[in-house]
This record gives C-alpha cells, sequence and structure tokens, in this order.
C-alpha cells in the first residue's frame, strides 16, 4: 500500500521560517507591514517545502475567491484566444485564476452562464463582445461587485475597454473609406448579426451616405462571425450581386469565408474583387492574397480589461474606461481602381 505523502502546512512554514503563522499569512496575501528580509525568508521556505497554499482556508480568510471569470462568445475564435492570454498575463502573478466559459455565440446560453455565477464563485467577471442587448444584460450584471465590459462601453458601476473613435460595427466604416478612395463603388457588407444590438444598419447607411459612400439593401447580408457563415452569406451576396466590385466582412473569420467564396464563383482577388476584413488575426496574414484588415490588438485588449478588473477589485473605482484604435493594415487582397479607370 502506498503511503499518502502528508501535505504541508501553513506551521510548517512558520516553524522553518522562524516566525508566526500570521506573519506567513500576511506574506502570502499581500497584506500587513512585514520587513523585505522576512519576507525574501518566508518565500525561500514555502519553495524548499513546496508549499502549496488551501486555497478554500484562504477564501475564508480573505473573503476573496481569488478567480475571475472571463465569458466569451467563441473561444474557437482566434480573436478571443490572444484576448484571453491578455486578460490571464495580466491575472497570474496577482494569483488570480482565470475561468473561461464560452457562449458559442447563444444570447441565451450566455445568460445562463451569468446566472450561474455570483459573487460566492469569483471575485470579478470580465464579459467580451456580449450578444446580449443593455435591457437583458445589465440586470444581470447587477449582481456582481466588478465588472469589466469590452466593445461596449456601459453605465457606471460597470467599466469598460472600448473603441475610442468608432461604435461597435462601425470601425467598417474605416474599410468602406479606405475602399471608397482607391476608387470602388460597389462595396459590400457582411456585418455581424450581433451588431444589430448596437447599431442599426440604415443608420449605419445614412452616416456612409454622409462621406459619399453607398451602401443599397441588397448589397448588405448580417451573418454569424464564423468562417462558414462568411462563406455562405458572400456566396449568396456574390452570387445575386455580381456587380460588387468589394466586400467588407465584419471579423476575418467572415472575410476568409467570403474570399473562398468568390474562388468558388470564379473571381479573382483583387483582381476582380477586393476584401477586408476586421482583427487581424494571424490566418489573415497567412492566406494568397494576405487579407487587407481592421486591426485591433486582441492581447492589448486583453490585459487592458484585466487592468482595469484588478484596480475595481481593490477598490479603486476612478478608472471608468480604457480606450484602443483599430488601424488599417493593407494587404494583397484589395487594390487601387484608380489606375485603370473601373471606378464607375
Amino acid at each position: 500500500m502506498v503511503r499518502k505523502q502528508r501535505r504541508t502546512t501553513l506551521e510548517d512554514v512558520a516553524r522553518k521560517a522562524g516566525v508566526s503563522m500570521m506573519t506567513v499569512s500576511r506574506v502570502i496575501n499581500h497584506t500587513g507591514r512585514i520587513s523585505d528580509a522576512t519576507r525574501q525568508r518566508v518565500f525561500e521556505v514555502i519553495e524548499q517545502l513546496d508549499y502549496r497554499p488551501n486555497r478554500a482556508a484562504r477564501t475564508l480568510v480573505t473573503n476573496k475567491t481569488f478567480m475571475v471569470a472571463l465569458v466569451q462568445p467563441d473561444i474557437t475564435n482566434p480573436y478571443f484566444a490572444e484576448m484571453f492570454r491578455g486578460v490571464e498575463d495580466v491575472l497570474r502573478p496577482e494569483d488570480y485564476r482565470v475561468l473561461v466559459a464560452n457562449s458559442n455565440e447563444t444570447p441565451a446560453r450566455e445568460q445562463e452562464i451569468l446566472e450561474m455565477l455570483d459573487d460566492t464563485t469569483i471575485d470579478g467577471l470580465i464579459i467580451c463582445s456580449s450578444r446580449l442587448p443593455d435591457s437583458d444584460l445589465l440586470p444581470l450584471l447587477e449582481r456582481f461587485s466588478c465588472v469589466v465590459a469590452t466593445t461596449r462601453a456601459l453605465p457606471e458601476p460597470i467599466g469598460s475597454v472600448v473603441h475610442s473613435d468608432y461604435a461597435p460595427g462601425y470601425r467598417a466604416v474605416i474599410g468602406f473609406r479606405y475602399l471608397h478612395e482607391q476608387g470602388y463603388r460597389r462595396i459590400g457588407y457582411l456585418r455581424l448579426q450581433h451588431y444589430d444590438i448596437y447599431v442599426d444598419i440604415k443608420t449605419f447607411q445614412r452616416d456612409l451616405a454622409k462621406l459619399g459612400i453607398q451602401l443599397k439593401d441588397e448589397w448588405t447580408r448580417a451573418c454569424a462571425p464564423q468562417w462558414q457563415a462568411g462563406y455562405d452569406a458572400g456566396y449568396d451576396l456574390l452570387k445575386t450581386q455580381p456587380e460588387l466590385q468589394a466586400i467588407i466582412g465584419g471579423n476575418d473569420l467572415v472575410a476568409l469565408g467570403a474570399m473562398r467564396a468568390a474562388l468558388d464563383l470564379g473571381r479573382t482577388i483583387p483582381d476582380d474583387l477586393g476584401v477586408i476584413g476586421a482583427d487581424d488575426i494571424l490566418l489573415a496574414s497567412q492566406v494568397t492574397p494576405p487579407l487587407t484588415t481592421l486591426k485591433t490588438n486582441a492581447y492589448a485588449v486583453g490585459s487592458m480589461a484585466a487592468q482595469l478588473l484588478l484596480r475595481r477589485m481593490g477598490g479603486d473605482m476612478t478608472y471608468r474606461e480604457h480606450v484602443y484604435t483599430t488601424e488599417l493594415i493593407v494587404r494583397g487582397s484589395t487594390r487601387s481602381l484608380l489606375e485603370d479607370g473601373d471606378k464607375e
């Protein structure tokens, strides 16, 4: 019979370090005034004895779970995977563990996740690109003491990480403006279906019109933010509207799906169809031709969200929001039409 090895206790650490159990507890929990020499000695003993704090006991003492929930719409999307890295790289050194929940692009599932969590299981919540309208989302978030949302600005006491210039969906304006400057006039738009929560398509069309850019009703489709949805919507759009000179996808996955659909329909890129995506996931630069895209640094967004949440969990509510920007990365999937007179 294998004898189970006894777990190292707080008392063992205190005895070997020559300090009280209270001092060890303060060192571990970063509380109280402890000299640098004592702190260093305690950490050395912890490493020597391979001490692992009992998280349940620690929760009882500190009234903290040292757990943060990260709710994302699609963990298979490389953009959200990169965002998770940014969140974890900030929180892990602070001894927080990140619980990732995937709503699978389903509002009902997102609601179910938020109803399952509460302040007894997590110390803070980061909600990424929620697919729920404010009327459903805000009552759910009232149950948490520390919340940060990405993509959209929500009222206090919720912290936000948002775009510096554009509402969700409106970063596509950058793509439309660029294509228009390059001579494109008939531009299709595969908007993400959840953007309808934030932006009315009619309002978006009117705002484009103020810039001298036309977006006809028949030139746009709403689709899920996934490759297959981009392929299906892109295929339908190009099949029914062959006059289109370019397509803008709501994200890179949608744009890449539309590129494949265009090739299957005999269109060449960029010679007779320009394509723009959004997010700048790694795959965007690896396809042929490489995808022109509206870059948002997902890692930085995750990092900013985690930093803001740490401040709020520490009692600092002075920081309302962090902002990020979008950069147009021009690659081989678009070209200028001005040289060959194709703009009309």
